[in-house]
């Protein structure tokens, strides 16, 4: 089967329309309807987001087997994942609602032990973050519950005193929102940053020391930068943006 003809039956399967599938990989509907006809294929980069959306392998989209991570993933698997795109999607207030309705389930539940998540190794320089796929990890061990898909090792003070010199913050791939901690790729840069967009398309992505604020990073609308973010970092607490 056809690179294309297996991303139509992954969008079929999850219920959605081309333009909402555009949506959550944030391209153009033309372009997802001209990959299902195969005349065009995606980057590595989009490509291996297209496989975590869908939580099947690369092998399987490029056709190398047929058989998808996925397949074995019970229905109540696909409901959570289904109900976790729906939450992302949700207003703060929303999601407040959900985790109230929801916190006295996670406290009964007993304790499910620990799960093993890469921490990439490679060494950063003040700011910067290490999560490419294909870099040296090690194993990193998080409660059961923990929403983090991987942690990575910050260096350098622009981030103190909320993530320290050395520290290691865990990271969930789903979107940021305005005023998220976030892991970006930036012309061929990786740095953690706090995340801000303005009305005009405009990025600002902030130190979190203000000492640093020579660190901070601002993307134009007409820069034409590549912006590409790894994933959200899961803060204790909310940090408001800087005034």
């Amino acid at each position: 089967m056809t690179f294309g003809k297996r991303l139509r039956a992954l969008r079929r399967s999850q219920s959605m329309t081309q333009d909402s599938l555009a949506q959550e990989l944030e391209i153009s509907k033309s372009a997802v309807s001209m990959y299902e006809l195969n005349h065009r294929e995606p980057d590595f980069k989009l490509m291996r987001h297209i496989a975590d959306f869908f939580a099947v392998d690369l092998d399987y989209l490029y056709g190398r087997t047929d058989v998808p991570r996925a397949a074995a993933a019970s229905a109540a698997t696909r409901a959570g994942e289904r109900i976790a795109r729906l939450y992302d999607r949700a207003s703060d207030i929303d999601k407040s609602l959900v985790e109230k309705v929801l916190t006295p389930y996670e406290e009964a539940l007993p304790d499910l032990g620990k799960k093993i998540i890469p921490l990439y190794v490679t060494p950063a320089a003040a700011g910067y973050a290490s999560p490419a796929q294909g870099e040296d990890y090690d194993d990193y061990e998080v409660p059961f519950t923990s929403k983090a898909d991987f942690a990575a090792r910050i260096s350098g003070d622009s981030m103190e005193p909320y993530i320290p010199d050395g520290g290691i913050v865990l990271v969930s791939r789903q979107k940021v929102g305005i005023g998220d901690v976030g892991l970006f790729f930036i012309d061929g840069d990786l740095k953690c940053k706090q995340y801000c967009r303005d009305n005009f398309g405009n990025v600002y992505l902030f130190s979190l020391n203000r000492n640093r604020a020579d660190a901070d990073v601002t993307i134009s609308a007409s820069s034409g930068s590549t912006l590409y973010c790894f994933g959200k970092v899961l803060m204790e607490n909310r940090i408001p943006l800087p005034n």
